[in-house]
């Protein structure tokens, strides 16, 4: 049997196995793959800090944003005017955030007082009246009302030509009043305030308050006045009546002083000037119809003289505004019932000056009333009626033709602007 000849495996490779040393290390490190590894190591932590960072910045801005859009920032951002905002004696914190709130000065009244008490400023507020705006922030308005700033006063203007209904309604919208018609029924009131007006003594004693709508009409002067928060409408109508006796005190009672003007040699010659007949009662109505009529001052004298050339002729005055006063109305084309309305202020009607005054007129109307134009006295104008409404301009005539062409030329306009303006 042959011997089996013995198999020789081929020896297995070793596998060779590289030892690093610090050097290999560094040198792989620093030219191989890996060579950044250190650097890692230091900037992982900053970057995952910074990302943190900033998604906590992310989600307390947002948070914020949120929260100011909806509680701390202004109620109305685009607001361009301001508005008083009183706070009365006691008044609670809580009461006065809800007051802020419902007059759209704040979000949240709710947010305010719980800021106010946050900065311990609760005892820094004090009543009185505040300019505040829609557009101030909550924290802007808590520094108003803790500034000092606020006053126990508040600002009225009384503006020429309203009525004593036009009164009441704006001291209403003021808050200077509670009730329209317990004003009226103040205005109607003689014996309460016949002693604080010398027109109004002087109507009563002439009999010349019967048939008028309200017995105050035309001595509340117009004037901007500083009235207590605490004034009640009594208060006020006093106030008003007190300076409609110095008015009268600076006109009708004024001693007559000669003007002067430059004539063409440069010397001062004396202005003639026409002496109203008219007593004060009459000179107050007739002013009340001139500042209807007029809308520029520089017509006040003129309107005047047509109203005095009237009566003088014994001619009906036949004055619009008369006629639809009772009606609370205003605009240009009467209504033929309008006009044939058989009621005491309608000079279309009652052969004089309407029974009282239709307004409360200006200073300027009522010096008109008494010292009309002398040149249209003269020239013995009668007539006028306005041109284009938007102007306020007016257009006056001596003879009925050329009255009638006025207003032909003009009427078409007066229809367009009544059209537009139906609340007039």
């Amino acid at each position: 049997m042959a011997d089996k000849k013995r198999r020789r495996r081929a020896p297995r490779q070793a596998v060779r196995t590289e030892n690093y040393s610090i050097k290999t290390l560094h040198e792989d490190r620093e030219y191989g793959l890996y060579w950044y590894a250190w650097l890692w190591k230091l900037v992982r932590p900053v970057l995952i800090f910074l990302c943190s960072a900033l998604i906590v910045i992310g989600l307390v801005s947002t948070g914020y944003n949120w929260i100011y859009d909806n509680f701390l920032g202004p109620a109305d951002p685009q607001a361009e005017q301001s508005a008083e905002f009183v706070i009365e004696s006691g008044q609670s914190l809580t009461s006065i955030g809800n007051a802020l709130e419902e007059q759209a000065f704040v979000r949240n009244g709710s947010v305010f007082r719980y800021l106010v008490q946050l900065e311990g400023v609760g005892d820094q507020i004090s009543y009185g009246s505040f300019r505040l705006s829609p557009a101030m922030t909550v924290n802007e308005i808590i520094a108003e009302l803790t500034s000092g700033s606020q006053t126990n006063e508040r600002t009225i203007t009384i503006v020429p030509g309203w009525t004593c209904e036009d009164i009441a309604d704006y001291l209403l919208r003021e808050g200077a009043i509670d009730s329209v018609d317990e004003f009226l029924r103040l205005c109607n009131d003689v014996d309460r305030f016949v002693g604080d007006s010398y027109a109004l003594r002087f109507a009563q004693e002439h009999g010349g308050l019967a048939g008028r709508k309200y017995a105050l009409e035309g001595y509340l002067a117009p004037d901007t006045y500083r009235v207590f928060l605490s004034a009640s409408a009594e208060d006020i109508i006093s106030t008003l009546l007190g300076q409609h006796n110095s008015v009268l005190d600076r006109t009708y009672y004024a001693d007559e002083q000669v003007r002067y003007q430059v004539d063409e040699s440069g010397a001062y010659v004396p202005v003639e000037s026409y002496e109203s007949e008219l007593n004060m009662d009459q000179s107050i109505i007739l002013a009340s119809m001139i500042e209807k009529e007029a809308a520029h001052e520089e017509d006040y004298v003129k309107v005047s003289a047509v109203f005095h050339n009237r009566l003088n002729a014994g001619m009906r005055l036949e004055s619009d505004p008369t006629a639809t006063y009772l009606f609370g109305l205003n605009h240009y084309i009467l209504t033929p019932e309008e006009v044939s309305d058989q009621n005491l202020y309608n000079t279309y009607q009652v052969p004089a000056l309407p029974v009282g005054p239709i307004c409360n007129p200006s200073t300027a109307a009522l010096e008109a009333a008494m010292h009309p134009d002398l040149d249209f006295i003269q020239q013995n104008y009668l007539y006028f009626c306005a041109t284009d409404p938007a102007t306020g301009e007016l257009a006056y005539a001596t003879t009925v033709e050329e009255h009638q062409q006025n207003v032909s030329r003009y009427q078409q306009m007066w229809a367009a602007y009544d059209a537009l303006h139906p609340e007039r």
